[in-house]
């Protein structure tokens, strides 16, 4: 039976290279076994360059305006045929910000290491101009009053560099140890805001460290499998307050404090027969927050019994069992049981703000039951039906101290049922798919009032917990019509009814609607098409005051390539990619507002991306590539702009500062790389 398989594995993969070596199959048995084990490897290296304007798209890659970059990329692989012991390496965009590098060394069957290093940059897409100096500090000074658009241009922009260390150890035949260290740097600036609820510009200086250990210990026997070990995370903040001075100051703002977490787990699996196998997985987090406060400093702990710590201690534990089986020859069977307790034990503070409003840190305790029960029945024609239910039960605690401190309906017991229903049809060679109805019910235990605020505070349906209905169904189909023609079509539809319920306040229904088609055409031998197209839409519907509004987000996708030999050394393609997206507010109070206030408007925005590449090869071994790219990128956002299109401008301050979000920005790329094999 092994010699078998062994021989399958081979001869097809031979029969892949019989156009190369036609009907020798010893030689193509032969380039076979040489396929998978002997190493190849690749360089690219390069130049290219964007000209343009390209904040929106250069998020992520720190590539903006005009930048000439260094194209350099990277696939190395040696073997040792003696001792068996692989080196390899990937490295991807050396060249730009987005720089990622992969090592190890190994020998197969006994050890392994491997070194990881990566960075990714976030660069805010629009332009602020402020007269705040010290920004990206602990201390900052804020001007009294100068003229909008008057200050320094400022870049916000974040940058992670993170690396990391693994090993692995086979300390018998089904016994592997494999131990991970990362190490994650964070620094720049981030956008930011103080005082309150006023719109005031601040950044917030970002500088800290996450560290994580990971050791796993692996077991596979034919019966009994498991996995168990530890992972810690450690968060260290280099800064802990920013004092911003000047206008009205000193403000204080506190940012986020180190924090620590440790996890152990243990799952497990038994194969009890060929068709039964049960499942445990167990897990107990125990996770601390207990960084100094400088309360001298901050407004509502500058008191005699204000707390120096806020000693956060958060414990969850996390049982689950599941159980499959196949009690008939063509029916299956799927149970899971899972439990969920996230026990916050952090002490309740009393915090004052002032005098009047004293107010309390009340931690929460949340327990869910949750369980799955599903079965599978094989019809005739490849045909199955799937039926189960899922059952979520969740105790959420109430806090001690209410006094006027909710501003929403609270609830302790929170209920859900999914009933699913599912027709599949599989193992075919030109039509495979599925259609699946599903209806969930949530509700739960009567609202405990809010006591805080207006009087229709207690009227809110909280999204979170408020009763739902919800109906979904979800058909998809991979329909392969011709031998060289695939589609696949996927429809989704969602619909959500919260009910008039007792508290009238907040959304009323929802739906959300997905329609897709893929495809994907071998025109012949050399050329291939490839095709899509996407459509989808979100609504909500929410009542205040006996009126209401309408939400709605849609999404168009439309996207093209293709691809093929225009002789035997040269290769050419072509993507194109369109997608518009559109935010409608159907706002019907307009007839309340003040003069001068309207209803939001819409919110459209438009990407389009083109790409060309055409790539000869030089010898066996060796190629050059050209790559042409637009990039187009239009908006009517309003977010940081007024209507008239001036930049937006803080109106509670005095500080100057204006934020501007270009609403049409186009790019252009040329980049030549050459690529080595060897």
């Amino acid at each position: 039976m092994v010699k078998s398989n062994r021989t399958f594995a081979l001869t097809t993969l031979a029969t892949a290279l019989f156009a190369i070596y036609g009907g020798n199959a010893v030689a193509a048995d032969e380039e076979a076994v040489k396929f998978l084990t002997v190493p190849s490897s690749s360089v690219s290296f390069g130049v290219g360059h964007w000209n343009g304007d390209r904040r929106q798209f250069g998020i992520y890659d720190n590539l903006r305006d005009d930048d000439t970059i260094l194209l350099l990329d990277g696939d190395i692989r040696q073997r040792d045929d003696e001792t068996g012991t692989w080196m390899t390496g990937k490295f991807r965009d050396l060249g730009i910000g987005t720089r990622n590098l992969d090592l190890r060394y190994e020998r197969q069957g006994d050890w392994g290491v491997g070194l990881e290093y990566y960075e990714m940059p976030r660069v805010a897409p629009y332009d602020v101009n402020t007269g705040i100096s010290g920004l990206g500090t602990e201390v900052i000074t804020v001007p009294d009053a100068i003229a909008s658009g008057t200050g320094q241009d400022m870049k916000l922009k974040t940058e992670r560099k993170g690396a990391g260390l693994n090993f692995n150890k086979y300390l018998a035949p089904n016994l592997n140890f494999n131990a991970t260290f990362k190490q994650e740097d964070k620094e720049g600036k981030r956008h930011w805001g103080y005082r309150g609820s006023q719109p005031v510009f601040a950044v917030e200086p970002i500088d800290s460290t996450i560290r994580q250990i990971e050791t796993v210990l692996d077991y596979a026997g034919k019966q009994f499998q498991m996995t168990g070990g530890y992972f810690g995370s450690w968060y260290d903040n280099h800064n802990s307050l920013v004092q911003a001075d000047g206008n009205g100051g000193p403000n204080y703002l506190s940012l986020p404090l180190d924090n620590e977490a440790h996890q152990f787990f243990v799952n497990a699996g038994y194969n009890f027969t060929p068709t039964t196998r049960g499942t445990v997985r167990v897990s107990y987090t125990h996770a601390t927050q207990d960084e100094s406060i400088p309360t001298a400093k901050v407004g509502g702990l500058a008191w005699s019994g204000a707390p120096s710590s806020l000693d956060g201690e958060v414990d969850t534990t996390l049982v689950q069992l599941g159980l499959s089986a196949r009690p008939m020859d063509k029916l299956d069977l799927v149970a899971n049981l899972r439990y969920h307790n996230v026990d916050d034990k952090t002490p309740e503070r009393l915090i004052h703000p002032d005098a009047d409003e004293p107010f309390h840190v009340k931690p929460n305790d949340y327990k869910t039951w949750s369980g799955k029960l599903e079965g599978t029945y094989r019809l005739p024609s490849n045909y199955s039906v799937i039926a189960g239910v899922d059952y979520s039960s969740q105790d959420r605690s109430r806090p001690l101290h209410l006094g006027d401190e909710t501003w929403v309906p609270y609830r302790e017991d929170l209920d859900e049922t999914t009933y699913r229903i599912q027709l599949r049809k599989s193992l075919s060679e030109t039509l495979n798919g599925s259609l699946a109805f599903l209806h969930s019910k949530r509700d739960g235990s009567d609202y405990k009032p809010a006591s805080a605020g207006d009087p229709e505070t207690n009227e809110i349906n909280p999204v979170n917990v408020a009763d739902r209905d919800r109906d979904k169904w979800r058909l998809t189909v991979d329909w392969v019509p011709l031998a060289n023609l695939g589609l696949q079509f996927n429809v989704e539809d969602a619909q959500d009814d919260y009910g008039p319920g007792s508290n009238p306040y907040g959304l009323t229904d929802g739906s959300a609607r997905l329609y897709s088609v893929d495809a994907d055409f071998a025109i012949n031998q050399d050329w291939r098409l490839v095709a899509w197209v996407s459509y989808d839409e979100t609504k909500a519907s929410e009542e205040y005051n006996n009126t209401s509004s309408d939400l709605k987000d849609i999404g168009k996708s439309v996207g093209l390539g293709v691809d093929g030999r225009l002789n035997e050394r040269l290769k050419v393609g072509a993507d194109f990619e369109w997608t518009r997206t559109k935010s409608e507010y159907d706002d019907k109070v307009s007839a309340s507002y003040s003069s001068g206030m309207s209803p939001l408007p819409d919110i459209e925005s438009t990407a389009t991306k083109v790409g060309l590449f055409a790539e000869y090869a030089l010898e066996k071994n060796s190629d050059v590539r050209i790559d042409v790219m637009y990039q187009r990128w239009k908006t009517d956002d309003w977010t940081w702009q007024f209507s008239d299109g001036t930049p937006f401008s803080y109106g509670t301050s005095q500080d100057g500062t204006t934020i501007y979000a270009d609403p049409e920005e186009s790019a252009t790329f040329v980049g030549v790389s050459y690529r080595y094999k060897f």
